[in-house]
């Protein structure tokens, strides 16, 4: 039984997510390519399935916090403020000077530390916390500067993602992945010559290394780029010049990428 004209529309989500199967997928592409509303919610729907893809909550390196923990201790705090702690002139001028211990004499033994040796003290430690203050600044100005430049990294690559969900040809599929339990959803655009990879169920990668990314042709695999992994442990990754490549290579290598596969790589239809 065929739809009516006006519930055509509703069917824009799962074409996005390639839920649609038969008659309604094809009815919803030809509607889609005639309706501009449809082609813009189209781009909106994906945006979010890959927004909810890679959606992770991060902490921060346990680095920040080691140096922190490190220079806390050794910044010391300021003393409660009390009658003997303030210098002679905030006193007033009817203050009076402790009592000197019976039997002393003013002549010799021990010495009573006047109030200006405490004002002293009481006039370096604004300079200590300036100092201790400085200190947190060197360590955390590092940490700063790379989360500014994650961030300006993460804006690039979002632009990259909504331009390769807004092309026209971009098509949306679940994949197996060969020789392994895990499951990809890959985004392709021949129009941009770009595509876009999620991989959930592969299992995490000893220290070192990394999956990377290949395209297979007919003239053999070429580095698409190292996947990256989330704090939920999925593996994702972009790349451009996908040129005529058929599938998709994952393998795991040395976290810096290698030119060639070490050995063969389980597979991704496109």
């Amino acid at each position: 039984m065929s739809l009516p004209e006006h519930d055509v529309h509703g069917l824009t989500a799962g074409y996005a997510v390639d839920a649609l199967s038969g008659e309604e997928r094809e009815r919803a592409r030809r509607h889609i390519e005639e309706c501009a509303d449809c082609r813009r919610d189209l781009a909106d729907f994906r945006a979010t399935a890959v927004r909810l893809a890679y959606a992770q909550s991060e902490r921060p390196a346990d680095a920040v916090w080691e140096r922190l923990r490190a220079t806390v201790p050794t910044v010391r705090q300021l003393p409660p403020e009390t009658a003997d702690s303030l210098p002679a002139a905030e006193q007033g001028a009817g203050a009076q000077a402790p009592p000197r211990p019976s039997g002393e004499s003013g002549g010799g033994g021990a010495q009573v530390v006047g109030m200006a040796g405490r004002g002293r003290l009481r006039r370096r430690l604004p300079w200590l916390l300036a100092a201790a203050c400085a200190v947190l600044v060197l360590v955390l100005g590092g940490t700063v500067l790379a989360m500014a430049q994650r961030m300006q990294e993460m804006s690039e690559h979002s632009a990259k993602v909504e331009a390769l969900l807004a092309a026209s040809d971009t098509s949306m599929s679940e994949e197996p992945v060969s020789h392994s339990r895990a499951q990809a959803t890959v985004f392709a655009s021949e129009r941009s010559d770009m595509v876009m990879v999620v991989v959930k169920g592969l299992p995490p990668t000893p220290e070192g290394m990394g999956y990377q990314l290949w395209y297979v042709d007919d003239s053999g695999m070429r580095s698409a780029g190292m996947l990256e992994r989330t704090d939920e442990g999925v593996y994702s990754g972009m790349a451009g010049d996908m040129g005529s490549a058929e599938q998709l290579g994952i393998s795991m290598e040395p976290a810096g990428g290698m030119p060639e596969p070490s050995k063969e790589p389980m597979k991704v239809e496109l």
